[in-house]
């Protein structure tokens, strides 16, 4: 149903939700734990002044490594909910975690733009962040388009909000970076990445 004036069409689903009470507690607990155990470096061949992340990010599933328990339950929740609302389907579909890494951005760092385009969901949860240490910034797909005067008066990026329990999921081929870090605090994030199985792509749980 299309009204008079403008009508946005073909929108992203981005998907935010916060854990709250004995849930955000419980899964504070489990990731500060985590990152205490945590070796982090930079990616080799990656700008210096990037961020750091955990041991073999794009390998491992820190999450199931550790049994954090109820920040995958957490997860898992809203990733149906998010897939119900995205697809208008009832999101009991198959999926399977192909990573989940911690994040450290220090004093002086960012992440920059990328995008993760094998995955169907990509996620962020932020559990050490005093809402000044680096936005998640989202790049505006028409940006290919901004010789248009149309495109071209569109924003270029759309920061995120940035909060302690904050949970954000969108479409991995979505290119994304986050501003620098401008202040003392360690901002700590968890990141990954989620396929979904459908009609002629399996998923299976390793």
């Amino acid at each position: 149903m299309f009204n008079r004036g403008i009508n946005s069409i073909f929108p992203i689903p981005i998907y935010l939700e916060y854990a709250e009470g004995e849930e955000f507690k419980k899964i504070e607990e489990e990731l500060i734990n985590v990152s205490d155990k945590t070796e982090f470096s930079q990616i080799k061949n990656w700008s210096a002044d990037t961020h750091q992340l955990s041991e073999n990010p794009f390998s491992n599933h820190i999450l199931n490594e550790y049994e954090c328990i109820a920040t995958l339950e957490f997860i898992q929740r809203n990733v149906v909910e998010y897939v119900k609302l995205s697809t208008k389907s009832d999101g009991n579909n198959q999926y399977v975690w192909s990573e989940s890494w911690i994040t450290k951005t220090l004093k002086g760092k960012y992440a920059h733009e990328h995008h993760h385009g094998y995955a169907d969901i990509s996620g962020v949860y932020y559990f050490n962040t005093n809402g000044e240490d680096g936005n998640l910034r989202f790049d505006n797909i028409h940006g290919q388009m901004a010789g248009n005067y149309i495109f071209a008066n569109l924003p270029g990026k759309q920061p995120m909000p940035l909060k302690n329990g904050l949970l954000i999921l969108w479409p991995g081929p979505l290119k994304h970076g986050t501003l620098t870090n401008n202040t003392d605090n360690e901002r700590m994030s968890l990141s990954f990445n989620i396929l979904i199985g459908r009609q002629g792509f399996v998923v299976e749980n390793g």
